[in-house]
């Protein structure tokens, strides 16, 4: 297993997670309990942590989170299988849940 992310929150991690599950990603948030210990440790030691369980899909994963973490909610990716537009953001279609293009 590799880190491949910090996440602010968990909800931030989550989000990232599941980016990467839409890909085929299989990953594991660590520290997704640790906001309670904040104060009493570190807080770069409590964040949440995105592994890939796969150290092969490392470099995908990174350049997949950086699509999505960089992407502009305003623009728009029309599905190159339906023709329907969806937002910057997503990873699939919303209509046919064919892969968008990055």
């Amino acid at each position: 297993m590799k880190r491949v992310h910090i996440a602010p929150t968990l909800l931030d991690a989550q989000l990232a997670v599941d980016a990467l599950s839409c890909v085929g990603i299989a990953t594991h948030i660590f520290n997704a309990n640790a906001a309670g210990a904040l104060g009493e440790v570190p807080f770069m030691q409590a964040q949440p942590e995105i592994w890939v369980e796969d150290d092969r899909l490392a470099a995908r994963a990174s350049e997949v989170l950086a699509d999505f973490l960089n992407a502009r909610p305003g623009e728009e990716k029309v599905c190159p299988h339906c023709g329907e537009r969806n937002p910057g953001n997503f990873l699939s279609c919303w209509h046919c849940g064919g892969a968008l293009s990055a």
